[in-house]
């Protein structure tokens, strides 16, 4: 089964799972043999334990990918779209992210809006080896993305 068919399998018999972003290494096109697989699912109606939901969700997802452990982060649909303050994590998910699967369509275009924002806020990111990091406009300067 091709990479594109597994993640619309995972959607489709796992009903909580509202989004699908690939990113990391493989998201750029720099991915090497050992690289691993970088996903975040962003979930909702998903009535689990909140001290447990990691787990489920990584126990769901990597049951997938038998030979080829992923690393997997979650968050609520609707908390990623409405994000305000960005850790440097979700910021580089935001700017490299390919969206594999997104069950309402908003996704791509609210990426899309963060980037500009990212772009017009003065964030410039920059590459030292195979490494990436982010220059603020101002050290220490607070970046917030606006809805």
């Amino acid at each position: 089964m091709e990479f594109l068919e597994v993640v619309r399998k995972i959607a489709v018999d796992n009903q909580f799972i509202a989004g699908i972003i690939l990113f990391g290494s493989a998201a750029r096109g720099e991915e090497e043999e050992k690289s691993d697989l970088d996903l975040i699912v962003l979930w909702e109606n998903l009535n689990v334990d909140p001290g447990k939901r990691h787990a489920h969700i990584y126990s769901v997802i990597s049951k997938y990918f038998p030979y080829n452990k992923p690393t997997v982060l979650e968050m609520e649909y609707s908390g990623f779209l409405n994000i305000k303050k960005a850790t440097p994590l979700v910021v580089n998910i935001i700017w490299d992210g390919v969206v594999l699967y997104d069950r309402h369509g908003k996704l791509k275009d609210f990426m899309s809006n963060a980037r500009d924002q990212l772009v017009a806020k003065g964030l410039v990111r920059r590459k030292a080896g195979k490494y990436y990091y982010w220059e603020l406009p101002k050290p220490g300067a607070k970046v917030e993305l606006e809805a």
